[in-house]
């Protein structure tokens, strides 16, 4: 960030002596507004690749993010009030692309089912696969049908086990490992091949047992590993035929996934309604957003499992990794699951339209509904997904474990006192407010 304000007044200004730019107090609120924006924008462009990989068109996106970055080339000719609609224009953009990426998945692979797949249980030849890319699965679906190589799923691409035109295939077997952060033990113990694919990649240890047996795909490149060309398998393909069958994963746990908000709807959405009325049903929890390392991060597992049984937990995103294998079952008196996984980050806007539907059958204001949203935060897929939720004017979001980096005082008090939004505190205090609608 280029701080204008100091570098007239002062040679080097407050980018000297290794002090952040824009952080001279003059323009510091609004450089970190702009900070905001450029990360947001960052996962607007991730999602924003995936969708056009598919064909689809996003000039409307594309305008807000040039516009956008154009808007951050001076932190002097813009007010306050003009940094933060231009942040509510990147929230648009995003809710804009995660309609339009979920429509060409499910046009793509169909509309996703609830299913149940194996975890930590492989066999023969494999390839271990990271990331967000569903197309990229397809792909490499297609060509290894019928040569003896089993498919599993890593992190963000476990929800691709709801979609019937990657579930048909049956090489595609089950997920191995949890969060993107386990990777380097989780890669170390993988004895197959492994394919990364987007920006979740933990950076390889010096003299790492597995860099001959890593591809990477697009958007990823690590020093050492094996960089795919257009998509040419080839040698991912005989890289997994030479190397040894995969043992030591044999576990009897399964994780479920594949309630999209479009089967939740149709499926689902007279006995959610009819729960709610008989009081089967008395709040929803929408627990999200992206896993960072560290044990804070435990606090997301500590709120959910000891929620009352009239309570459904919905989730998205790697955030669900830190209690996905707890049994939820099912609501008292009904076959309505009370864990219901949406599917990947940009499958976020499951949760907006589950909570648009029922404000409208209801007849209750959004903010009204027995909602509560708590965001694991972590970069630039978070920061987007929160801009979105503030663009669409949803309140009372909880964050944690901790606030973003680049949000001072001056922007924590103004989203506190215009949205309603907290910081957690612990699971027990927080459980009990959200238990009494606050």
């Amino acid at each position: 960030m280029f701080c204008y304000q100091c570098e007239m007044s002062a040679p080097g200004g407050c980018g000297a002596a290794g002090q952040p730019m824009g952080t001279c107090g003059k323009n510091e609120t609004l450089a970190r507004l702009q900070d905001t924006m450029i990360f947001g924008l960052k996962g607007l462009a991730s999602y924003r690749a995936h969708a056009r990989e598919m064909g689809v068109s996003t000039i409307e996106v594309d305008d807000i993010m040039g516009e956008t970055l154009y808007f951050t080339l001076t932190n002097v000719n813009f007010t306050l009030n003009d940094h933060l609609a231009q942040l509510m224009k990147v929230g648009e953009a995003g809710v804009k692309m995660m309609d339009l990426l979920s429509e060409a998945h499910t046009k793509e692979l169909g509309i996703p089912t609830p299913v149940k797949v194996t975890n930590n249980k492989a066999e023969g030849k494999a390839i271990l696969v990271t990331g967000h890319n569903l197309l990229l699965l397809k792909k490499l679906l297609e060509v290894t049908a019928g040569k003896g190589i089993n498919i599993y799923t890593h992190s963000e691409m476990l929800p691709a086990h709801g979609y019937p035109e990657l579930r048909k295939y049956p090489h595609l077997k089950g997920n191995i490992g949890k969060s993107w952060f386990d990777q380097t033990q989780l890669f170390e113990k993988w004895q197959g091949a492994i394919l990364v694919n987007t920006n979740c990649i933990v950076p390889h240890r010096k003299n790492c047992g597995y860099l001959d047996r890593l591809f990477t795909y697009k958007y990823v490149g690590i020093e050492g590993a094996h960089k795919i060309e257009g998509d040419d398998f080839s040698g991912l393909i005989a890289k997994a035929l030479a190397c040894p069958e995969v043992t030591d994963f044999d576990s009897e746990e399964t994780l479920t996934t594949g309630h999209h908000y479009k089967t939740l709807l149709n499926e689902f959405a007279p006995a959610i309604l009819a729960a709610i009325g008989e009081g089967k049903i008395n709040r929803f929890f929408v627990v999200a957003g992206c896993d960072a390392p560290g044990p804070q991060g435990n606090y997301f597992r500590d709120l959910v499992k000891d929620l009352p049984d009239d309570c459904v937990v919905i989730t998205t995103s790697c955030g669900k990794f830190r209690f996905n294998d707890l049994d939820f079952g099912t609501v008292p008196g009904t076959e309505i699951p009370r864990y219901l996984d949406l599917g990947q980050c940009n499958d976020s806007n499951g949760a907006v339209h589950i909570a648009l539907t029922l404000s409208k059958v209801l007849n209750i204001p959004v903010n009204d509904l027995p909602i509560s949203i708590v965001l694991s935060w972590m970069e630039q897929k978070a920061v987007l997904i929160l801009s979105s939720l503030l663009y669409l004017g949803i309140q009372n979001i909880t964050i944690g474990p901790k606030a973003p980096v680049f949000f001072n005082e001056d922007i924590l008090n103004f989203l506190v006192e215009q949205y309603g939004l907290k910081l957690i505190s612990t699971p027990d205090v927080d459980r009990e407010r959200m238990l009494a609608g606050v």
